[in-house]
């Protein structure tokens, strides 16, 4: 490849060319979220509990933003909308280009070598954050660079809470499953598993961390699952 940024014209993409999924990348927040963590909301909470005085609020809140903490380590993204600035080093052809932070809510501009595409040589799938390059008739073609590639966005779900909340509904809904959970557990040892009295009862508590097989409790993990991406 000759490093010098031409017209795209050619409706095929290279044979050479990978399908971009494997592309590192380095993002740099410019604007980011105030409350990253809080994947619901106290109110909701507190109905779900039944709680109606304020005496718990610091609690239940601190509580939130811990579990939003452990569910978003356990999806392996960046959950809260925030604006960013994606940058791909290193030169070569791909197919596509897989931006970090999705859903994609905008995309203000993509350069390429130092060289700005105007918005109508670009798409993105905003549900994926695949992007892809286009010719001058808008047929999709390869991302040929020598420099780096820099893509500066917004991309993430809005909170609940917030106007416009978009957050998947599974999530939120693990979210206050652990939070139920924390509440459950408070003044109980946190390292005992089980609680036997023979002939009378058992019972068996969640005990574990995020990273580990049993990572979050099973209710947990099976709401967010289908959201989790494998690590790189």
């Amino acid at each position: 490849m000759i490093c010098a940024l031409t017209a795209v014209s050619t409706r095929t993409i290279p044979s050479g060319c990978e399908g971009g999924t494997h592309m590192r990348s380095i993002v740099s927040v410019t604007a980011a979220a105030e409350t990253p963590y809080r994947l619901t909301t106290l109110e909701r909470i507190k109905r779900e509990l039944g709680i109606s005085d304020g005496g718990s609020d610091d609690l239940l809140q601190n509580k939130i933003d811990e579990a939003g903490s452990d569910i978003q380590a356990a999806l392996g993204f960046v959950v809260a909308r925030e604006t960013v600035t994606e940058t791909f080093r290193g030169g070569g052809c791909e197919a596509s280009l897989p931006l970090n932070r999705t859903p994609v809510a905008t995309i203000t501009s993509v350069t390429v070598d130092d060289v700005a595409l105007a918005a109508s040589e670009y798409e993105v799938e905003t549900a994926t954050g695949i992007l892809h390059r286009l010719d001058t008739s808008g047929y999709p073609v390869a991302w040929e660079f020598c420099r780096a590639i820099v893509v500066v966005y917004a991309g993430g779900y809005i909170l609940p809470g917030n106007a416009g909340a978009n957050l998947e509904p599974a999530i939120e809904a693990g979210c206050i499953d652990l939070v139920s959970a924390f509440w459950a557990a408070r003044g109980r040892d946190p390292m005992v598993r089980a609680e036997d009295i023979p002939d009378v009862m058992r019972t068996e508590y969640w005990v574990g961390s995020v990273g580990e097989a049993g990572d979050l409790p099973p209710s947990v993990m099976a709401k967010i699952a289908r959201f989790r991406r494998p690590a790189a």
